[in-house]
């Protein structure tokens, strides 16, 4: 009302119809009045109209998001060649820059604490920070199980990576393994080198759990090498020990974990190996080992 009021003055002074002293005639009168209660009217509208919507606002539910749904044990074991086919259909759509999982919601995440996990794949990846599983493949939380360490691989038979696949694949009911490697890995050109250096120098004491590692992929170096040829030089022969360690742990796995080779020789599970390349983002899908054949 006081806006109205500051409104009068002001027009009062700029209306022609007054009489000469300042003095509304009466139909200048009556054109304010209208005025002024056409005002009152739009502002009172404005009022209602908000409140209106404040009301509404509170009274309705929060939208849950729809589209890309969540994997939960609700979900039957998927068979591996479907799990393959979504792990290469979201690294199309990661190459692509066009990635679906997203955005998750309440719905999603009330979903996966009720019913619990089921991941269609279990995956041994480097821990590598430029090779983020979840992102190379464009998966929902709930769609992978993932292990990664320095290298991507398997060196004790005891050991965590072990025992969580076989949890995955046997609790989880996960049918897909997946063991990815990437080029231009640290751990396996780290390995390569302190392989040849140690031929030079016949270096074997260990004195850190680095060191430690690196001497555990040297059955890897040293089949890379092998294979290579002795006047391959050490950037060759570190780039090909990358896929020989993706095949050194899948056969590490089948010969350490008596339940994933039984799953495996019964066509239960299915293992696989792989390699991401950084430059491109592609994953280069490079099936059995040679030696499950």
């Amino acid at each position: 009302m006081s806006r109205l009021l500051v409104a009068a003055v002001f027009v009062c002074p700029a209306w022609a119809g007054n009489d000469g002293n300042g003095a509304l005639s009466a139909a200048t009168a009556a054109s304010m009045v209208t005025l002024l209660v056409g005002m009152g009217t739009l502002v009172a509208a404005n009022f209602w109209l908000k409140k209106k919507s404040s009301v509404e606002l509170q009274a309705k539910p929060e939208k849950e998001e729809t589209g890309k749904q969540v994997r939960t044990a609700a979900d039957a074991p998927m068979p591996p060649d479907e799990a393959l086919k979504l792990l290469k259909e979201g690294n199309a759509r990661f190459i692509k820059g066009e990635p679906q999982a997203t955005r998750t919601n309440k719905a999603m995440r009330k979903q996966l604490v009720d019913m619990g996990q089921a991941p269609h794949t279990a995956i041994i990846g480097c821990a590598d920070s430029r090779a983020p599983l979840e992102t190379i493949f464009d998966t929902m939380p709930g769609d992978i199980f993932v292990l990664r360490n320095a290298g991507n691989t398997c060196t004790h038979a005891e050991g965590s990576m072990v025992g969580s696949l076989e949890f995955c694949t046997g609790k989880l009911g996960a049918r897909m393994i997946l063991v990815l490697g990437h080029t231009k890995c640290g751990a396996v050109y780290g390995a390569t080198n302190a392989y040849l250096e140690a031929k030079k120098k016949e270096v074997s004491s260990v004195n850190s759990a680095l060191e430690g590692l690196l001497l555990d992929l040297a059955p890897v170096a040293e089949k890379a090498v092998a294979d290579m040829g002795a006047q391959s030089d050490a950037e060759e022969v570190a780039a090909h020990a990358v896929e020989v360690n993706v095949f050194h742990t899948i056969n590490f796995l089948l010969k350490y974990s008596a339940p994933i080779r039984e799953k495996v020789k019964s066509g239960q599970v299915e293992i696989q190996g792989g390699i991401y390349h950084l430059d491109t983002g592609k994953v280069e899908f490079m099936g059995r080992s040679p030696q499950q054949a």
